[in-house]
């Protein structure tokens, strides 16, 4: 067992109280008082209980983030703006990876909800928000990240318009000439998901041009998901290839590399690529890639500021949503599409 206070107090001759009250700072005990305190602390090796503090206080000084795929680089700066907001309010992070697993995400919420947490961001997985109804059950306050709920909710969320963001990058690519543009998608039970194909119908209709169902792919949110959307495109007839394609993330617009290299094409001569996020490594691509930038950081201290404001405030918060707008990145991935 370490060192407790009274163990502080024989070595002292004092009180187990006025060692209390001096590591506390309290004003009623003189500043000698303290320094001879603290003194004796750090010479025994003496660790404060945080558990019995936090339960004493109510507060724990601690927030749950719960990341889909901690393996992808778009999480990290999210992380980072978080963390920054948390440290310059002297709160400690646990960060946690779901993996786009719904038990994995569940039991999360029961380990941090039993380390009585003073709060928890999310990037919740699909659209079945059982885990809305588990903080408010259990009190504790949380803020979506990176999408906003499909349905009529009183929640914090902070996410970037994936809508609009699809819309200007398809726009990019029409501008650019391209008639035969496919989507490499998520699943759309997933909200970016449905907006992305949402802004994309939006700049096809827009143009009038004819929608290629065959151009409409899903796939998994990893390299391999876009990889093999990709392959399945490049079997079409030789006139019904599409020239360009917009994809969820980076992340599957770096398997879509891979595919169109293996099949003896060049990009962006034979084939455009429009990725969405702007990850670091995405501008030392070859060709470096066309994306449309998420405010990654941006949404990571936005939604770290939401949920102090929510648990300081407590019955006088008023729920915010709020809408971070991304911003087209051009490189050399996207150009003029070929003749065929």
């Amino acid at each position: 067992m370490g060192t407790r206070i009274k163990d502080i107090a024989r070595e002292l001759g004092i009180s187990e109280s006025t060692v209390s009250r001096a590591l506390s700072d309290h004003p009623k005990i003189s500043n000698s008082t303290k320094e001879e305190v603290r003194q004796a602390a750090n010479e025994l090796n003496y660790q404060p209980d945080l558990i019995a503090k936090s339960l004493k206080l109510k507060q724990t000084k601690t927030i749950g983030v719960i990341i889909s795929d901690i393996t992808n680089p778009f999480y990290p700066e999210i992380i980072k703006g978080a963390e920054d907001v948390a440290n310059k309010n002297s709160l400690n992070i646990f960060l946690c990876n779901s993996d786009y697993n719904r038990e994995r995400q569940q039991n999360y919420l029961k380990v941090l909800a039993g380390k009585r947490v003073d709060g928890i961001i999310i990037s919740p997985i699909g659209e079945k928000y059982e885990i809305i109804n588990f903080l408010i059950k259990n009190r504790i306050p949380f803020v979506l990240i990176d999408i906003k709920p499909a349905i009529k909710i009183e929640t914090d969320c902070v996410y970037a318009d994936t809508e609009y963001g699809a819309y200007i990058g398809v726009k990019h690519l029409i501008e650019l000439g391209h008639k035969k543009i496919a989507i490499i998608n998520g699943p759309i039970v997933n909200s970016p998901c449905k907006q992305l194909k949402s802004g994309y119908m939006k700049a096809i209709e827009e143009d009038k041009i004819p929608i290629n169902e065959k151009y409409l792919k899903e796939c998994n949110l990893k390299t391999e998901g876009g990889y093999r959307a990709v392959k399945e495109l490049l079997k079409l007839g030789k006139e019904e290839i599409p020239t360009a394609a917009i994809f969820i993330s980076d992340i599957t617009a770096i398997g879509a590399y891979d595919a169109i290299y293996e099949s003896n094409m060049k990009i962006p001569d034979d084939f455009s690529i429009l990725g969405y996020d702007d990850i670091p490594g995405a501008k030392y691509f070859f060709p470096p890639l066309t994306t449309v930038a998420q405010p990654k950081y941006e949404l990571g201290e936005t939604a770290m500021k939401l949920l102090i404001g929510e648990f300081a405030s407590a019955d006088n918060w008023k729920h915010k949503q709020i809408k971070i707008l991304p911003k087209l990145i051009i490189r050399s991935s996207t150009a003029k599409p070929p003749d065929r």
